[in-house]
């Protein structure tokens, strides 16, 4: 029996207004880290881990990566990974994905394209009352990180 792989997937935290010709660049406010750490407290009474951060360049999700790990007390290798920016394209991150060796990765990234890669990945309809909020957390699980091949574990919201 193949050993299941676990996604993690964190939306960052609640960040200054949008600014197009900066949105890169904002910043975590104060609710936004609150939120974070409210989501990591969260995941540390699952009692699950990590094996490695994957974390868009952008500030605030930079921030968030910082924040969750921090509340985690862990020490977990932290990769920069461009391609899960707001404007990530599913498909490339999914294939990329099925090549991680890794059991346990953790996604720090955006909307839209949390939601995208979530429904992209998950073998059935997800829940109708998922909507990824800032700093919301989802967990899947699969054989393989690939298109309908995870199955949606459970989901954090941010207090």
């Amino acid at each position: 029996m193949k050993t299941l792989k676990r996604l993690y997937v964190l939306r960052h935290g609640h960040a200054e207004p949008y600014s197009y010709s900066q949105d890169a660049q904002r910043k975590l406010t104060e609710k936004g880290v609150a939120q974070v750490i409210s989501t990591a407290e969260a995941f540390v009474k699952k009692a699950e881990h990590l094996d490695v951060v994957f974390v868009s360049p952008y500030l605030r999700a930079q921030q968030t990566a910082k924040t969750f790990l921090a509340t985690l007390g862990e020490s977990v290798e932290v990769k920069d990974c461009p391609e899960i920016t707001p404007d990530g394209r599913v498909v490339n991150v999914a294939a990329w994905l099925g090549e991680q060796d890794d059991n346990a990765i953790l996604l720090v990234t955006h909307q839209p394209f949390v939601y995208q890669l979530i429904d992209y990945l998950v073998d059935q309809p997800l829940p109708l009352d998922l909507s990824m909020e800032t700093a919301t957390m989802v967990a899947l699980e699969g054989e393989l990180l690939a298109g309908a091949c995870c199955q949606y574990r459970w989901k954090i919201s941010a207090l």
